[in-house]
């Protein structure tokens, strides 16, 4: 079971040794980013080069093989429901009839 204490404290974000794979093909490899409180951050890059699998990772929608991921200092399940994510896409129903009022 991975250390659940505290861990760099001082960042929103801390990724360290990141490594996940998709079977055997590698996705990120030996990844670090700090990203301190207030900051806003943008992770740019062309397609497929991995800036979904790092965010999926992070909120542990995908396991990494290797490295740890630390929000404000704690694992991402003790940070549940202070943490808001909204996917690129989904499979709703883009047709579906609203307006904006």
């Amino acid at each position: 079971m991975p250390d659940d204490s505290l861990h760099e404290p001082q960042f929103a974000l801390h990724v360290e040794d990141l490594t996940v794979t998709y079977g055997a093909t590698p996705a990120l490899w030996d990844i670090d980013l700090d990203i301190p409180p207030g900051v806003m951050a943008a992770i740019i890059g062309p397609n497929g080069s991995g800036k979904s699998t790092l965010l999926k990772t992070a909120l542990g929608l995908v396991r990494p093989v290797a490295g740890h991921v630390r929000f404000l200092g704690l694992r991402v399940k003790r940070m549940r429901g202070r943490i808001g994510y909204v996917p690129q896409r989904h499979s709703g129903d883009w047709y579906f009839p609203t307006t904006s009022r």
